[in-house]
């Protein structure tokens, strides 16, 4: 499939048919998805990937109405990965010798945390690679995540950037969400160009 293609058909896809992806595929997903580009090439963007039924059912219920559509059963994804940003990684690598001349080497420095913005390109590759692969994806938040990090056990120091879930779709699903309700903006209201 051609780029532009990929960036056309992919969509957030809420329904989601029985057929589970090949883990290798997903793992092979994941490596395109963490070469997306890193601050001073931190690398402190890590990939939570759950598939087992049982693990995923634990997911849901600790989020139970917290996602768009509660997913009540079997147009649940059978993939669901969640992407966490590292910031001591970035600090770390802030605070060697080539960095530590831009100040960067404590948290409050940053104007931007490019943690979070390093997750937000990784999770947006993974998800044009997993189009590319012929799977459907949905990004999705949750607005409290403490008990999928304790029961996950990720670590206190991450910070959860989104969840991609990873499947099929259904073939009855019917697209909905906002983008379907809403026009897109008008290219020439959002491109400037040598000015506003």
């Amino acid at each position: 499939m051609e780029f532009s293609e990929i960036i056309r058909v992919r969509r957030s896809v809420r329904s989601y048919s029985s057929e589970v992806p090949e883990p290798a595929e997903v793992d092979r997903i994941i490596d395109i998805a963490r070469r997306a580009p890193t601050a001073g090439y931190s690398q402190g963007i890590d990939f939570l990937v759950v598939d087992d039924p049982d693990q995923l059912a634990a997911f849901w219920a600790f989020t139970a109405g917290e996602d768009e559509g509660d997913h009540g059963g079997s147009d649940r994804p059978p993939v669901l990965v969640m992407v966490w940003s590292d910031p001591q990684r970035y600090l770390d690598r802030y605070s060697e010798a080539d960095k530590i001349g831009f100040g960067l080497d404590h948290a409050d420095a940053w104007p931007v945390r490019f943690w979070d913005v390093d997750g937000g390109m990784a999770a947006m590759q993974l998800q044009l690679a997993a189009v590319d692969a012929g799977l459907d994806t949905w990004f999705f938040g949750i607005p409290d995540d403490t008990a999928v990090r304790a029961h996950f056990g990720v670590p206190a120091n991450r910070n959860m950037i989104g969840i991609i879930a990873l499947g099929f779709r259904d073939p009855d699903e019917v697209p909905t969400g906002s983008g379907v309700k809403r026009r897109r903006r008008p290219l020439d209201e959002q491109l400037h160009r040598n000015g506003w």
